[in-house]
């Protein structure tokens, strides 16, 4: 059986978005949340779950702009704060609001690499340092979301929230 970078892709995004594999994914590690669990911080130098999604809908939203030409990529950037904060008060709704632009996220990302062909994965990021084929970009952004999810999950074992 053959599976193509796309089915290889897709099958990522799926995993990190709402697919049981070998961790839970983000709709997993978020399911049953408060808003108040969400944005508690065990210090100022870490990030609450919250951060950590509004981070990730931050990323997946500017890799899936870049990716259709929507924004033209200039550079990785430092990682700063900025990705990381939100403005919303503390509630049920702005929390709710939060998931689903995520999972929002995750949706348009599967849903628009699926109708690309597959030789656009095989093209370079344009203004990127150096070569990066758009398949190694989609893959180290699920490694990324892999990454975030874990701390969620992380910090969910951590509170007894799970």
């Amino acid at each position: 059986m053959y599976f193509s970078k796309k089915d290889v892709l897709l099958d990522q995004l799926a995993a990190c978005h709402n697919d049981p594999s070998w961790f839970p994914p983000f709709a997993e590690a978020v399911q049953g949340l408060t808003a108040e669990q969400a944005a508690w911080r065990k210090d100022d130098s870490s990030h609450s779950i919250w951060q950590l999604v509004v981070h990730l809908t931050y990323w997946n939203k500017k890799w899936l702009n870049y990716f259709v030409g929507k924004e033209t990529f200039v550079t990785v950037g430092d990682n700063n704060d900025s990705t990381f904060q939100f403005e919303a008060a503390v509630n049920k709704e702005n929390w709710i609001s939060t998931v689903h632009a995520l999972d929002a996220a995750y949706l348009a990302c599967r849903e628009v690499i699926a109708g690309y062909p597959e030789s656009k994965l095989d093209e370079m990021v344009q203004g990127y340092p150096g070569e990066c084929p758009w398949w190694g970009a989609v893959s180290n952004l699920c490694t990324h979301n892999a990454y975030h999810i874990g701390q969620i999950v992380y910090i969910r074992k951590q509170q007894g929230w799970v």
